[in-house]
Formats: structure tokens, sequence, C-alpha cells
């Protein structure tokens, strides 16, 4: 009982110091869902160019870091032309996820929150994505997306001492395509901070497991 207590408080402790992530979440996952079927999906995303890593834009006492690799985890339901869910990146943000698709179109919204956000903003993240999808054929898809969202990344009030973890955000637009065979999907995505000149690209590679509902 000990032992399980001690792995309790590890993670706790943990997860208060990882602080929270979160980027937009794959569409092609969104889309691949089978009516009636549960699939839950793993997969990773790389990410490069203009990333908050360094000083703080607001506090310049305070250090933060974007991550430039994240490991993805999302279980989706499909119920006719619903599909509700969760996601997680790093497996210390979760996020509610639910969106409505028919064959060609889909529209996928999620929302999670932050235990502790910088500078008393708002602790919420999420976002909206219209997805454009053409099956070439049974197993072959190809699709665009589109998407508004505010992301979340880790922040260091005292990076000079113990730290103090905290969630800093940002507002984002952008779009990007995806190939998908199967369960196997390959996406790329692009987005461009409103707030700030910069501009990130992900690329996403993700495959779901499909079990009955």
């Amino acid at each position: 009982m000990k032992t399980l207590i001690k792995y309790i408080l590890l993670a706790v402790a943990m997860l208060m110091y990882a602080g929270c992530s979160n980027h937009p979440p794959s569409a092609a996952q969104f889309m691949n869902v089978k009516e009636n079927e549960n699939s839950l999906g793993v997969g990773g995303t790389v990410k490069i160019g203009d990333l908050h890593q360094g000083k703080y834009r607001f506090e310049n006492d305070y250090s933060d870091g974007e991550y430039r690799g994240d490991f993805d985890l999302s279980y989706l339901h499909r119920y006719s032309h619903l599909v509700v869910g969760l996601y997680s990146e790093n497996l210390f943000s979760l996020s509610a996820l639910a969106g409505f698709r028919t064959e060609y179109i889909g529209v996928q919204g999620w929302l999670g929150g932050a235990f502790i956000s910088v500078d008393e903003q708002a602790p919420f993240y999420g976002g909206l994505k219209l997805i454009e999808e053409y099956p070439v054929n049974w197993k072959f898809r190809v699709g665009l997306s589109e998407h508004f969202s505010r992301n979340a990344y880790f922040v260091d009030k005292n990076g000079a001492g113990l730290g103090s973890p905290s969630t800093g955000f940002y507002n984002e637009f952008g779009g990007g395509a995806y190939l998908a065979y199967k369960g196997f999907s390959v996406e790329m995505l692009y987005g461009r901070e409103i707030d700030e000149p910069r501009n990130r690209f992900y690329l996403m590679v993700n495959y779901s497991f499909e079990f009955d509902g």
C-alpha cells in the first residue's frame, strides 16, 4: 500500500512539474473512425519553426519550452455521424473531443484545461477544425483541414531555482493535408500564431486500432 501511495504521489508530482502542452489533434484520426466502432489511436508529432523556447515573452524572469516532439493518444467513438472521445498529448494534457462527420466533410472541436495558467490567463485550450476528405477507395484516403486553436505550452516561473511550472497560451490559425491508408496516417500541418509573427510546421504520424463499440 505504501508503495502504491509513493507511485501516486510521484505521478502527481510529475504531472504538476510537466505543465500542460496542447496543439491541434489529428484530422485523419478523426475521419478514420467507422460507424458504431471505437478507435484507439497512438502516434507522435514533431514540430519545427518559431516555437516558444527561452525567455517567456511577457516576463524575462520566466522561461518557457514548447516541446519539439509529442506523444499522442486518442480514444474516439462514432455513432452515426457523431464522433466523441478524448485526446492526450504527452500523457499530461487531456482534451474532450467531439464533432460531426460525413463521408467527405468533418467538423472537429476539442477543449481542455490547465492546472495552473501563467499571469492569470484563462486556463483553457482548444479549437475547431474543418476537414475535407476524399476516399480514393475503402483503404486509401486523402484530406485537407483548416483550424483555429488556442494552444498551450510549458512555462517555468523560476528557471534559476526549484521552478514553478505553469502553462502559457497563444492563438493560432492554419491548415494541413494528410494521407491515410487503413488505420495509418501521415499528416502535415501549418500554424500561424496570431499574436506574434511565428510560424510552426507539424509532422504527425498516427495509427489507430478499431474495435466494436
